[in-house]
This record gives structure tokens, sequence and C-alpha cells, in this order.
């Protein structure tokens, strides 16, 4: 017995050391998820229980040519890691496609030595790029859900998904990000579990994901554009739809930032940007136009309507409020805008069209509400429907 147990404790120590610490089956155990989805691209992201080697395979729908994508940079495939985004590109627009993943587990990675283990590979899943002719698209928005997974599932079961063609997080999905995995339990595997396999969604990021030790590995999860931006613009045929960043509420200065934090630089570089997009050939052939934001820029005069009087001095007190208004709300005036989405407030306000001011309404969602959106030669129709499935909002614009 004891030569037996001898010759055990001999044979794990010439395993890898890798083998060793690692157990438990080798699967994917969140997603996959789109992301950044175009009339030409998507990301698709997942994870794995362990470190391995990843690559997603996609075909055109009904086609048995199936091409491999992998991630590489500088000469190396992503390899040895758990959390992926594979970017496809050169694909057809308005076009169905099956795509899964494959992956094997990375038992060892030593210089000269790589030892692969279990290889697994996902069910196929479908997704269709969007379509650069089109004269209607409809969409879900849905805000300040502060990490609560179930709010979440019971918003989007509000909402007809198998109509929408991606989802629009308008900011505060989580209250601040300090633990590990913290995206897949607030909302990206309940996402999961209701569309993202097959339509993307995106983060327009609200005042509180910037908050907590790990904020700044959110953009790791969330893949708005190609460029790795969170504040981007979306195209569908005819509608364009503009994410903002609103960045923080209060002063840079203010000390509960201990310093850390330079978002008034970041709101003038996206004005800058927004500039050079409503100028943009793409945007001015746009028959409609959206703007979504978390935070809703304010000015002063706003406070001349009626039903803004009282609501509006008080958001002039917050820097994010007025530094938006100051900064964003002089391009947009003059970009055509039909409509911004906003959020943060909790409660649900119309701030209306106001000449010279604001020359389009902004709609602030509340917090137990999701909205339903649809582009159309009709112009920009919205529901908006509470948790308990009853319809505060029904317009169009």
């Amino acid at each position: 017995m004891r030569k037996h147990l001898i010759s055990l404790i001999a044979l794990l120590l010439l395993l890898p050391a890798g083998l060793m610490a690692q157990g438990g089956a080798y699967t994917i155990n969140h997603g996959p998820y789109l992301q950044g989805l175009t009339y030409d691209g998507v990301i698709v992201c997942f994870t794995t229980s362990h470190k391995g080697f990843s690559g997603v395979e996609i075909r055109e729908k009904g086609s048995q040519e199936v091409r491999l994508c992998r991630t590489s940079k500088d000469g190396l495939f992503e390899a040895d890691n758990t959390l992926n985004s594979i970017s496809i590109e050169g694909l057809k627009p308005a076009t169905e496609y099956e795509y899964r993943i494959i992956s094997k587990q990375m038992l060892s990675f030593e210089p000269y030595k790589v030892v692969f283990g279990e290889e697994i590979a996902s069910d196929w899943y479908a997704f269709r790029t969007f379509d650069p002719k089109a004269d209607e698209v409809t969409f879900v928005v849905a805000n300040d859900i502060h990490d609560d997974a179930r709010k979440c599932s019971d918003l989007l079961d509000l909402m007809p998904m198998d109509e929408a063609e991606m989802v629009f997080y308008n900011g505060d999905i989580m209250s601040h990000y300090s633990r590990e995995g913290q995206p897949f339990t607030s909302f990206i595997d309940v996402s999961v579990e209701k569309f993202a396999r097959h339509k993307p969604f995106a983060v327009v990021r609200g005042n509180h994901e910037t908050r907590g030790h790990l904020a700044r590995d959110y953009g790791n999860y969330i893949h708005n554009t190609r460029e790795g931006r969170y504040y981007g613009v979306y195209y569908f045929g005819t509608t364009a739809v503009v994410m903002l960043d609103c960045g923080e509420d209060k002063d840079d200065e203010h000390p509960v930032y201990a310093g850390l934090v330079d978002f008034d630089r970041y709101r003038a570089e996206q004005a800058e940007w927004l500039k050079e997009v409503v100028r943009s050939k793409e945007f001015r052939r746009a028959e409609r136009r959206i703007v979504i934001v978390h935070i809703p820029p304010t000015v002063e005069r706003m406070a001349e309507v009626e039903q803004n009087a009282k609501l509006v001095p008080d958001l002039m007190t917050w820097r994010g409020n007025a530094h938006l208004g100051e900064l964003l709300l002089p391009i947009l005036n003059k970009a055509d805008i039909d409509v911004m989405f906003s959020a943060h407030l909790h409660s649900h306000v119309v701030f209306p069209e106001q000449e010279g001011v604001v020359e389009f309404p902004i709609i602030a969602n509340d917090n137990v509400s999701a909205m339903l959106v649809r582009s159309s030669e009709k112009g920009v129709y919205v529901k908006i429907v509470n948790r308990e499935g009853k319809t505060t909002l029904e317009q169009t614009y």
C-alpha cells in the first residue's frame, strides 16, 4: 500500500502545475453575448471556466462554409485567458449568420511546451446584421437597474423582445463596480438568457458605473463600438442613434472622488467628437435622429417652462447636468434631433421642446420602467411600461 502511495505522489509531481491547480469541467460559463453589431461586423463575448485558447466559428445561415475567427494582437493570438471578446468583420449587411464558440483548456503554458486539455464547442446561435436600407428599427431602453437582476428580467419581460433589434441600457445598471464578475450577475447573465446570444446590447454608462475600484475594468465586458469607446453612434438604415457618456454628476474636485476623475475634459472630448458626427454625410442623411444619455443635460432657461420650474434649478446645482447642457445642447440644437432619452432622476419627467433653449423633447425614464422605441417614417414612437405592466407614456415624436 505504501509503495502504491509513493508512486501516486511521484506521478502527481510530474503533472503540469496548471493541471493540478484547476479542477472541475471545462465549460463556457458566461455568454456568449453580442456587442457592437453593425452592417458588416459583430463582437462575440464570453468567458470560460478555466484558462484556455478560444475562437468563434461563423457561417452564413444555410452554408457549410465555416470561418474561424480569433483575437490577434501584435502577431500573437489571445490565449491563456478566460474573458474573451472576439471581433468578426467582413460580414454582409442584412444577412443572417450562425456562430458557435470553440475552445480548449490550457493546462500548462511554458516557454517551450504548451499542454492542452479538453476541447469544447457551444451550440450554434443565430443573429442578423443590420440593414443599411431599413426604414424602420425597434429597440428597447432600460436604465437605473442598480444591480437588481430580477428587475432587469422583469423589465425585459414587459417588452416584445422578438420585435426589438437590440437593447440600450441607459446607465446605472450597476450601483458601483466592486466585485469580480459583477457585470455578469447584475445584468449580462440575464441578458444572455433573454436575448443577447442573438441580439446585441449597448451600455450607455451612468455616473454610478464610474465608481468602485474595478470601474476601470468595465470596458473589458462592454464593447459598444469597434473603437473601444463608451460613446458612439449606431445607424439603422434611416435612423441614427447617438450614445453619449455623461460622466459623474459632481465636480471632478469633489472629495468623494479623491482626485481620481477627469470628466470635465472627457465631456469636452465628446463634444468635439459630436461636432464631427453631426456634420457627417451619414448622420445628415438620416431621416430620424435620437440621442441617448444617462444624465439629462440642463440649462437655466429650461426653468422658464412651468413644468420644469421646480426641478431645473435643483438640477443646475449638479455639475454633470450643467456641463452637459453647456457643451452638448448648442451642438444638438442645430442637429435636427427628434428626441433624447435620459434617466438618472428615478422619476418620469418630460422636458418639452423649447425654442432657442432645447430644440427637442427630453424624456427621462424612471427606475421601474422600460421603453419600447420604434423609429419609422411615421416618426419616433415611444411606449413606456412600468414594472406593474401599466403604460405611463405612449407618443410619437
